[in-house]
């Protein structure tokens, strides 16, 4: 047993092997368009109104070319925007950057020579900074160039920036990284990259990729001025989620914004125009309105049943932890507790799409108003209700005991005037809502959905149970009202049960439906 004291170690240099590890950090599996998009961010942090992208070969090298006119960078930001680890101010609630690594680790994943021009607002002087991996290599160190512009290099940044009082232009060469060395090929998929992930920034910010404008796409699809192919927004809600930090044990909180759409039902020819598919089902996952994943869910599992089904999470880098987002910014691995609370949140409301696209149509309203006073009564108790897990907001706390009293006492003639008022124009924060359907007399006695904060009770009208306890007893409210607790709380448990497990989901749903069955056959 060694007995010696050990020595403190703390302040003894422990440089790398630059030559082995540059080599390391070529191949850590960045992806092209990822390590480009990286770039991209740089631009939109530095508040650039017009990015362009320019890929192009010459003499068999492949070369690419991001400019903007930002607000570029001082002599001092350009020597730490080339180093790994750069120490540049971040805001973590709008920046896309934060880790800096983007710069440095996606111009080598890319190229063995990156160059960066590059001129702030208050100076008149264009700077330069440039790293060879041949020369690391060389003098295993990491070195770069650092200083003033050539004149050709300056004639050269005001040529492509003319105009612009400042901005910055990324120049990548010996681009041996990569993959597809057709010039076609590549720049079509990097328009389709950056149309999709930076959508949200392209009322204000005009890009181009080699000289071709793009527009954003919204795999939602709900920016479409053809009211025939607009999506329909099913739930648009914002979420708080919890998990422990890993270092200090103590429990942290943030809000993850949720949305879920069902896409336009088309003829098929004009769904596989626009992508309405199979593989482009899923979730798209935004950090910082920027898009890091596409199609992405653990418990979301891709079926033709639900291609009409899209979502959309969103958070901001605060929540960077608990989404599982490290420095390439392309992909999540979330904690454990938030991959729960958004499976027990988003899953049922999937089923309840699903469900949704199959279903037959609503009846009328006459039909609907027999259920007002049970959604009345459940809206009223829900406090004290089991319901499905979603957060609710709190009652805002400046409302008077005037404006309490009004909101508890409905009138008559309001309830008169919501007999008369189409669902969806009521209360976006109601607990339940009661909805009736023709799904014949072989079809569930109900079904049921949760809609953001919403329960959504749909009862089928044509099955024997719903004719002789609802339809032949109109008249005697305490019965149809009884009845529609009844079919709420096994409404509640099946949600709660698709949320939970998916063993205990399987278990509701055959007892319903056995329910179903059964009394079909003993009330015909």
């Amino acid at each position: 047993m060694n007995t010696e004291k050990q020595t403190n170690a703390t302040g003894t240099p422990n440089n790398p092997n630059a030559g082995i590890l540059i080599y390391a950090m070529q191949n850590l599996g960045y992806d092209n368009y990822v390590a480009i998009c990286d770039i991209i961010d740089n631009c939109i942090d530095a508040n650039a109104t017009e990015i362009k992208i320019f890929v192009a070969k010459k003499n068999n090298e492949f070369k690419i070319i991001v400019e903007d006119n930002g607000h570029g960078m001082t002599l001092k930001d350009l020597d730490e925007a080339l180093k790994f680890g750069s120490n540049s101010n971040h805001d973590e609630l709008v920046d896309l950057g934060k880790y800096g690594m983007g710069l440095s680790t996606a111009g080598l994943s890319l190229a063995d020579k990156t160059t960066v021009l590059t001129k702030s607002e208050d100076s008149d002087t264009v700077y330069k900074s440039a790293t060879d991996v041949e020369i690391i290599k060389q003098e295993d160190a990491f070195v770069k160039f650092l200083g003033e512009a050539s004149i050709a290099e300056k004639t050269f940044f005001e040529s492509e920036l003319e105009g612009a009082e400042s901005g910055t232009i990324v120049i990548l060469e010996k681009c041996y990284g990569v993959k597809n060395q057709n010039v076609t090929q590549f720049s079509s998929k990097l328009i389709k990259e950056v149309a999709r992930k930076f959508r949200r920034f392209m009322d204000s910010i005009v890009f181009y990729v080699n000289d071709k404008k793009i527009t954003a796409y919204d795999p939602l699809m709900l920016s479409s001025e053809d009211k025939a192919y607009a999506s329909e927004i099913y739930s648009d809600d914002e979420y708080e989620v919890s998990w422990v930090d890993r270092i200090t044990g103590e429990t942290k909180s943030g809000k993850i914004h949720a949305k879920l759409v069902l896409l336009p039902d088309t003829s098929q020819s004009k769904a596989k125009d626009l992508g309405i598919n199979i593989a482009n089902q899923g979730f798209s996952v935004l950090r910082n309105n920027r898009e890091i994943a596409f199609g992405v869910m653990p418990w979301y599992h891709k079926h033709n049943s639900r291609n009409r089904v899209r979502g959309e999470i969103s958070f901001d880098s605060s929540m960077d932890e608990a989404m599982g987002v490290n420095f390439t910014k392309n992909n999540i691995d979330m904690t454990d507790s938030v991959d729960h609370a958004l499976k027990a949140i988003l899953k049922p409301q999937i089923a309840s799409m699903t469900s949704r696209l199959s279903t037959s149509a609503k009846t009328s309203e006459e039909e609907m108003a027999n259920h007002l006073e049970a959604e009345d009564a459940i809206n009223k108790k829900s406090k004290v209700l089991i319901t499905p897990p979603v957060k609710r907001e709190k009652r805002d706390s400046s409302e008077t005991g005037e404006e309490k009293e009004k909101r508890k006492n409905i009138s008559e003639e309001e309830k008169e005037s919501r007999q008369r008022m189409p669902k969806k124009f009521q209360g976006a924060n109601a607990n339940v809502k009661f909805e009736t359907r023709h799904c014949g007399q072989s079809g569930a006695i109900f079904e049921a959905e949760q809609q953001g904060k919403t329960t959504v009770i749909k009862w089928n009208v044509d099955h024997p149970f719903y004719i002789r306890f609802v339809k032949e007893n109109q008249d005697n409210k305490t019965l149809v009202t009884s009845v529609d607790f009844l079919i709420y709380s096994l409404a509640v448990a099946q949600i709660h049960a698709i949320g939970e497990d998916s063993d205990k989901a399987i278990m509701v749903d055959n007892i319903i439906s056995t329910m179903s069955i059964n009394m079909k056959v003993l009330l015909s």
